[in-house]
């Protein structure tokens, strides 16, 4: 199978006539993406997607799954907003201290 989402037509045909095929397609789609990943991050990928499953597994409607993923991904999203906007700690009492300290400034001649 190629890296493609089949279309959205073909993708509801195939969940009303054969469920068990659109999990496969799932799963074979998420194998690849993680396998093309830099190597370095396949293993996160991996925990993630073990993460994922699990969730779906033990939700009890694939609505409950689809919130409690949803869900999942507002907590990372909102994590990196944090991160993102947080100051560096060394690097603003740094920026404050510029402001404040003198220093001579030294001639050298040539030689």
């Amino acid at each position: 199978m190629n890296n493609e989402l089949p279309n959205f037509d073909t993708l509801l045909r195939i969940a009303k006539q054969d469920p068990e095929q659109l999990e496969q397609i799932r799963i074979q789609l998420a194998q690849q993406t993680i396998s093309q990943a830099p190597e370095h991050l396949r293993p996160r990928l991996r925990g993630l997607q073990f993460q994922i499953d699990i969730k779906r597994k033990l939700a009890k409607t694939p609505l409950a799954a689809c919130i409690q993923l949803s869900n999942m991904m507002h907590r990372s999203f909102m994590e990196l907003c944090e991160t993102v906007h947080r100051p560096i700690i060394g690097d603003s009492a740094r920026r404050q201290n510029e402001h404040l300290s003198e220093a001579e400034i030294l001639t050298f001649r040539g030689s």
